[in-house]
């Protein structure tokens, strides 16, 4: 390739790269070209950012097998390409099942963000071209992953400010529910949602509400408090991941065993109204068969005291409107009610729309 036709590949690499949307588009555009420029029959690109649910891989010219072996090793030689980068190592030659390939880092600010591997070959630019070119590729990549950060932190606001305003909203207990749990399965792309409550024992939870796949099977389900991940959870208060239900003991299976639905992996959420255990948020199976992350598991936690208060808000005022109301003033006693909730706010919220 001769020195011109070289350049134009460079520009049309960095091209590729500068113009990528996300790291999908990015590893589609550039990494054939780095093999191209490289002189190389395959390689593939490593990024790990906090920022990330996890770490992207992407390979261009590697068999099935050697994909599943490098993207295998490739957190094992990002350590080792840290660990270059501070010794001012440009690359490092690694192997795994018989392939060996020059990794080069994607610098940023002193820290490697990732690493773009290549098999055989011999850049077609200098050294000084081919660092720079590693840097801009770096630069991108750090883009890409704060976009991804930011579009993150934008989702959990929105459901935060969803719930919370549909919450406020509502009048009807369960269609306050539904509409948290469909945010709750939106924000953590779960194919199901369900709000486990407690009976008035403290003895049991009960499906009170459930939406996505498992509604139909789970739905009035019950279990001792004392079981499962739910349980665990209700007592130490602490929201937990579950990614592998089969490998946790923890996991109160006989729910599946009974209704049919197959749990794969699920976040639950303590629901705690102040000092009060109301209750259990649970999302379960991850649309993709991916794993769920602390992210997601973050945006449950912030919308969980919104469910619980409404939940216990709307017990109470029941309890006030039956035990009270409706006795001493007769069933339709609520609308127009001047005394004595009529200075209880959220008396005052809901009368209106009670018949």
């Amino acid at each position: 390739m001769e020195k011109g036709e070289t350049t134009i590949r460079a520009v049309e690499l960095i091209e590729a790269a500068v113009g990528a949307e996300g790291f999908e588009e990015l590893s589609g555009g550039m990494l054939p070209r780095v093999t191209e420029l490289a002189q190389s029959s395959s390689g593939f690109l490593y990024v790990a950012d906090p920022r990330l649910h996890a770490p992207h891989f992407a390979g261009d010219g590697l068999t099935n097998e050697e994909t599943v072996a490098v993207e295998t090793a490739c957190p094992e030689w990002f350590d080792e390409v840290e660990d270059a980068l501070e010794a001012s190592t440009d690359s490092l030659r690694l192997e795994t099942a018989g392939a060996v390939f020059s990794v080069h880092p994607l610098p940023v600010d002193g820290r490697v963000l990732g690493m773009i591997g290549l098999r055989e070959g011999e850049p077609l630019v200098d050294s000084g071209v081919w660092s720079r070119l590693m840097a801009t590729l770096g630069r991108v990549a750090d883009r890409l992953a704060a976009q991804v950060s930011a579009e993150r932190k934008l989702l959990h606001l929105n459901t935060y400010l969803t719930v919370s305003t549909m919450l406020a909203k509502s009048v009807d207990l369960e269609e306050l529910l539904e509409i948290a749990l469909y945010c709750s399965m939106e924000a953590a792309s779960a194919e199901a949602a369900s709000i486990l409550l407690l009976d008035e024992a403290k003895e049991n939870f009960q499906f009170y509400r459930v939406e996505g796949s498992a509604k139909p099977l789970l739905g009035g389900s019950t279990f001792p408090v004392t079981e499962g991940v739910a349980g665990r959870v209700l007592e130490t208060l602490e929201a937990e991941i579950v990614n592998e239900v089969e490998a946790d003991p923890r996991f109160y299976g006989q729910i599946d065993l009974k209704t049919g639905y197959q749990t794969r992996n699920m976040i639950a959420v303590p629901l705690v109204a102040g000092d009060e255990r109301v209750g259990v948020l649970e999302v379960l199976n991850r649309i993709d068969g991916g794993q769920f992350t602390p992210d997601e598991r973050l945006i449950l936690v912030s919308v969980a005291d919104e469910i619980a208060f409404a939940v216990r808000n709307a017990t109470v005022f029941d309890y006030v409107v039956n035990t009270y109301c409706k006795r001493r003033q007769g069933q339709n006693s609520c609308k127009g009610c001047e005394r004595p909730l009529g200075s209880w706010t959220p008396c005052m919220r809901y009368r209106e729309f009670l018949p």
